[in-house]
């Protein structure tokens, strides 16, 4: 897996760059810092943080970020990109699937679209839960399953011999749901243009995404859910 992600380095944050993925990136991190609230001076781990998309702007904002990643080159671009904007953010190559850090230690925890490459959501959400501290609470945002997207990532693996969708599993929100450790969990879906939606018309995805909240709609392209830790 980490092989594939290190192929994928060198392109990967140009997909920002293009109408389309701004506009996904802008309303995938709604719902994310809604939930997260991060605050200045708490310790937040970045699970599957890549270049460093959440990790450098968290920083931003005054949290003390902790990044890990199992591609070495995602982690690479991502240390060029917090040194260019002169941040202390500490990448780490890790396995999401064994963390290497004490329990109770982030005051927050936070990773999208990275645990859908996993061999077990289960687990891998549970070992995030287990660093989170008593007081904390976790944000976990997935590509959506049964969603306008989840259906075009699987067309491409089935095209593309390459493509890194092939390993992926696709969860609805219900799944994801049932599958957060902690109490009070809480999640919404969004992303209900499509992948061949025009990014440039703004205001006509956000008129669908509103559409979508009041309609209930729980097939979006991302979902995302927080947890609670608490004191046990």
């Amino acid at each position: 897996m980490a092989a594939i992600f290190n192929r994928k380095a060198g392109d990967y944050d140009d997909w920002y760059r293009h109408p389309l993925g701004a506009l996904v990136d802008r309303v995938e991190k709604e719902p994310v810092y809604t939930y997260l609230e991060p605050r200045a001076g708490e310790r937040i781990l970045d699970i599957g943080c890549g270049t460093g998309n959440f990790s450098i702007e968290l920083a931003r904002l005054g949290a003390r970020v902790t990044g890990i990643d199992i591609s070495e080159s995602m982690l690479a671009k991502a240390r060029r990109k917090a040194e260019a904007a002169g941040l202390a953010i500490e990448f780490i190559h890790a396995d999401a699937m064994k963390l290497p850090f004490a329990d109770n230690t982030f005051a927050r925890i936070v990773s999208v679209t990275a645990l859908e490459f996993a061999p077990d959501l289960k687990a891998v959400l549970a070992e995030a839960y287990r660093v989170l501290d008593l007081n904390g609470r976790m944000v976990t945002g997935l590509i959506g399953g049964n969603s306008l997207w989840s259906r075009h990532y699987q067309a491409r693996a089935a095209r593309e011999a390459d493509s890194l969708f092939k390993h992926a599993r696709f969860y609805t929100l219900d799944e994801l749901l049932t599958t957060m450790p902690g109490k009070d969990v809480q999640g919404k879906a969004v992303l209900f243009f499509g992948p061949d939606f025009d990014g440039t018309k703004v205001e006509e995805a956000l008129a669908i995404e509103a559409a979508a909240a009041r309609a209930g709609r729980s097939d979006g392209g991302f979902i995302v859910a927080v947890s609670y830790k608490g004191a046990e």
